[in-house]
């Protein structure tokens, strides 16, 4: 599931730089906006059937799923952000946390200069192999910018079926919570499959070292950069394609920030 983590991510920074901008048409080929009943959604992700197995899976961006409760039936994720419950006031998007993703901390602004812009409700369907909806949950997803640079802050329940484990390039213990860091290879490819990952890219998607999504005219690498953690029953995860002149401990920081919050 970090792809659709890292999408939602790139249409949330489309959709506030929208105004008066036109999006670069190899950005545009890795984006498919489709409205239904007032959300913009993102392309189902169904993965192979491998039993007890479920990899890549993951409400955390930086936490792959490497296993599921044998028997959950989950074998695909579809993800959704509602721009229709989507806000520019910050109250506003503090009283819908309040009423569906309690317990969730956040901040209005960052220390190190990142401040709100906007906050949106984000939803996400469990689907079978035969992409029928098991369940569904809510979460929050947060955006923040600073001279044009954005970064997004996600917020969802901990689900049941995963297995969160994955590799890290740091971790870092703030208020007793273990705080991972990830750079994430990123791999795009055309949708038409004329270009396929590798026997070697695939096997390391599954074990959560790189990330492998589609849409683009001919493939493409880039990095994703984000830090995450689990806190009384919710994932968090602060992360973006573009940091900028972010470091891994200016990201430390902004998640210290949301921790002590």
């Amino acid at each position: 599931m970090d792809e659709i983590k890292m999408e939602r991510t790139i249409r949330e920074t489309l959709n506030n730089c929208a105004e008066g901008l036109q999006a670069p048409e190899r950005l545009k080929t890795r984006i498919d906006f489709t409205l239904r009943s007032g959300e913009q959604q993102a392309s189902v992700r169904r993965r192979p059937q491998w039993g007890k197995k479920l990899a890549a899976a993951c409400l955390v961006a930086a936490l792959a799923v490497t296993g599921a409760v044998a028997g959950s039936g989950v074998t695909g994720w579809f993800s959704a952000t509602r721009w229709d419950k989507s806000w520019k006031d910050f109250a506003q998007t503090a009283q819908y946390a309040q009423e569906h993703v309690a317990g969730a901390q956040y901040v209005s602004s960052f220390t190190n200069g990142y401040e709100f812009v906007t906050g949106s409700e984000s939803t996400t369907d469990k689907r079978d192999d035969g992409n029928h909806t098991l369940e569904s949950f809510t979460g929050l997803l947060l955006t923040y910018q600073k001279d044009g640079a954005t970064v997004t802050a996600d917020i969802d329940p901990v689900q049941e079926e995963a297995v969160y484990t994955s590799p890290y390039d740091t971790v870092r213990t703030i208020a007793d919570i273990e705080v991972h860091y990830r750079e994430m290879p990123c791999i795009f490819l055309p949708a038409d499959g004329s270009v396929q990952p590798t026997a070697e890219e695939l096997e390391q998607q599954e074990n959560g070292e790189i990330n492998i999504s589609y849409g683009t005219q001919a493939r493409e690498e880039n990095t994703f950069y984000r830090v995450s953690w689990i806190r009384d029953g919710l994932a968090y995860s602060i992360g973006t394609y573009d940091p900028g002149t972010l470091t891994e401990d200016d990201f430390f920081q902004m998640a210290q920030e949301v921790i002590e919050s």
